[in-house]
């Protein structure tokens, strides 16, 4: 009878919804070893630094502007003059900023979890312009006071800063003090230095060798009206990341070169600055570049984008048993197909438990070899012949193949698998297009019977 085919349809799209189960209890493994990860690395970020964001240097000028004001007079009734004093700032970008930088990496672990840090030499050099401190002294209608200036840089873990940073200023030797004196700007350190001339505009030098030590990630800010940053390691996954790609890179297996060029034009630090010195200091500490260490697709990422193809491979194996039902008029029963989905589900936590110890590729490999026999033995034993476990066991074979080709895949996944799905839809359609689906059932007891079905032409 018809009713028994559409029965069998519905058993096995039911055993499918329910296999979604397992399937996601394995997504609920998974996100709990990415918690004890991320736990892994906060632990090591608390031992050693976190993420670097180096920004600066800035020159700051402090200054007291005297001002008066007119006030009402309760006690008089007569409006009097009144003093008062509001401290300010004065923030100078460099008219130009090079940095070059080599980061040494190498990975510190703690349980099963590894994470890459970073020890890096910096120099930074350049030049101040001071045609605005100029501009500013030379203003008669201002009554100012100056204080002691000094150059800030930010950096957003200061113990990554493993030696006291010395500046070369006006052939002078400064070092750094910690905090950048600088109000909500986080971290950093300032270096003070001698009040600037004002007679007329000069540009002061300035070079500055530093050895900062992070974790993951690197990033810079360009300040400078004109900046260019050189970062090479030995890194090679780099992930380059904020609002401005290099110009010109390298990546090679023994890791990487970057050049990033900006201005200050088309960066808006000054206008950046200015809000910073308003309290408001978001935009200058994000408008950053950089790269990020972090692999772009860890052995978890990679479970995860397998599971998510788990209901594709329940699918296409159940597709399988059903068309071969059909073609052969034999019965599956439906515990027979609720063992190979169960089978299928564990490949999935075979990978995730195996990858934490070996790596993704061999991990995959092992699971998927493991899951491949198993089923071929047992599909052989179901189907009462060893050439047809042998067929299913090779188109399980290359379903797992092409599934790893499209988790290691980032850029052509949704292209692979519309194509795999697109291929085995149209398998199934050249494959039953002589089966008259109406008369199934009606000869004998239908699908299952162990007669053979009538077959079109």
């Amino acid at each position: 009878m018809q009713k028994r085919l559409f029965s069998k349809l519905g058993v096995i799209c039911g055993l499918v919804v329910l296999l979604l189960l397992p399937l996601s209890l394995i997504k609920g493994v998974i996100a709990e070893r990415i918690k004890f990860r991320d736990q892994a690395r906060d632990g090591i970020a608390q031992s050693w630094t976190g993420p670097q964001k180096l920004i600066g240097p800035v020159l700051v000028v402090p200054y007291v502007e005297h001002l008066s004001r007119d006030v009402w007079d309760t006690q008089t009734g007569k409006t009097r003059t009144e003093n008062y004093s509001e401290t300010r700032k004065l923030m100078l970008l460099p008219e130009a900023l090079h940095v070059n930088g080599e980061a040494i990496t190498e990975e510190r672990t703690r349980g099963l979890y590894s994470v890459p840090v970073y020890t890096t030499r910096l120099a930074l050099s350049g030049r101040f312009d001071t045609r605005r401190l100029v501009e500013l002294k030379a203003d008669a209608s201002r009554r100012l006071t100056w204080q002691q200036p000094y150059l800030s840089v930010l950096v957003s873990d200061l113990r990554g800063v493993i030696k006291q940073p010395v500046l070369s200023w006006a052939g002078e030797n400064v070092a750094f003090e910690s905090g950048p004196r600088i109000d909500n700007a986080g971290s950093g350190m300032h270096a003070p230095l001698k009040e600037i001339g004002t007679g007329e505009t000069r540009e002061y030098a300035f070079k500055l060798d530093l050895v900062l030590r992070g974790m993951e990630g690197l990033s810079f800010s360009p300040l400078g009206k004109d900046t260019q940053v050189v970062l090479q390691s030995n890194w090679p996954h780099p992930n380059f990341t904020g609002r401005y790609l290099p110009s010109a890179h390298e990546i090679g297996a023994e890791g990487f070169r970057a050049e990033w060029l900006a201005s200050s034009f088309s960066s808006l630090m000054p206008q950046a600055v200015e809000a910073c010195l308003k309290g408001n200091c978001h935009e200058l500490l994000d408008n950053t570049f950089g790269v990020s260490l972090i692999k772009t697709a860890d052995i978890y990422q990679q479970s995860e984008r397998s599971v998510k193809y788990g209901l594709l491979f329940l699918g296409l194996t159940f597709t399988l048993f059903f068309v071969y039902e059909v073609m052969k008029a034999m019965q599956v029963h439906p515990v027979q197909y609720l063992l190979v989905g169960l089978a299928l589900s564990l490949f999935f936590l075979l990978l995730v438990s195996l990858s934490e110890h070996f790596s993704f590729p061999l991990a995959y490999g092992a699971a998927a070899t493991a899951c491949t026999l198993l089923l071929g033995v047992y599909v052989s034993a179901v189907l009462g012949s060893l050439a047809g476990g042998g067929i299913f066991t090779g188109m399980l074979a290359l379903l797992y193949g092409v599934l790893f080709l499209i988790v290691r895949s980032e850029d052509n996944a949704l292209l692979m698998g519309s194509v795999l799905l697109f291929v085995v839809l149209a398998g199934v359609m050249l494959v039953t297009r002589r089966v008259d689906w109406y008369s199934l059932g009606e000869k004998g007891d239908g699908i299952g019977s162990g007669q053979p079905e009538p077959l079109q032409g």
